[in-house]
């Protein structure tokens, strides 16, 4: 099966509507992170991105262009949710298909306006997925303790004593902590939005085509 035949079954009709055609990032990160919390071995977290004409690159939860995981093996199979890939040793891991998601954040600064009034650093048009893609906002800005997003599309199947939902989750982090979350929201799977408001700072994330006009037009909490 060639990547372009991949990509068309990627881009099937899953159970949350999505855009119907773009380029397809698919990860691992479910796969991974129930691993690990069940104690097991897990395989290397993987990003890749196919484009329409079939070419393909991986990529970091960034979205940044990265090596070939060492020893990957090919592809063997694909379907509506993502791929799986043959690992080295045989073993087999699921990649699935992530939803684009744009956001806005806006983190106050350390030193208030002149007249005494807070000042916010905000950015919108801010792009990642929901298969643990992140985002880092504010880094380098005078004044802003830069964090970053990430996103999840939680449904719970790698671990079997759970009772919990599937959820679409925002995290927040700060740069030095990539594996503990400042603080979290969720969302129901199929919700258009979700939203933060730390005080310090806020953000709202969009799952790109089930809402327009909501990348920075909303009015931000105080």
């Amino acid at each position: 099966m060639n990547l372009f035949a991949i990509a068309m079954l990627a881009s099937a009709a899953p159970a949350v509507p999505v855009p119907p055609m773009g380029p397809q990032i698919l990860t691992n990160e479910e796969e991974v992170y129930f691993d690990r919390e069940a104690g097991r071995t897990s395989a290397p977290w993987i990003g890749m991105r196919i484009e329409l004409d079939g070419g393909t690159t991986f990529v970091d939860a960034f979205g940044k262009v990265v090596p070939a995981v060492r020893n990957e093996g090919s592809v063997i199979s694909a379907d509506k949710t993502g791929i799986v890939v043959t690992l080295a040793g045989g073993r087999k891991t699921a990649l699935r298909r992530a939803r684009p998601v744009t956001c806005w954040a806006s983190i106050k600064k350390d030193t208030p306006k002149a007249d005494g009034s807070e000042d916010w650093y905000f950015v919108k048009d801010v792009h990642l997925h929901d298969q643990g893609g992140r985002a880092l906002v504010g880094d380098g800005v005078p004044g802003v303790k830069p964090v970053v997003l990430r996103l999840r599309d939680v449904t719970w199947t790698g671990s079997a004593r759970s009772s919990n939902r599937p959820s679409l989750v925002l995290y927040i982090h700060t740069p030095d902590q990539p594996d503990h979350a400042v603080s979290y929201v969720w969302a129901d799977p199929g919700a258009a939005r979700l939203g933060v408001n730390l005080r310090w700072m806020q953000a709202s994330c969009t799952i790109d085509g089930l809402e327009r006009g909501a990348t920075g037009s909303e009015t931000k909490a105080n």
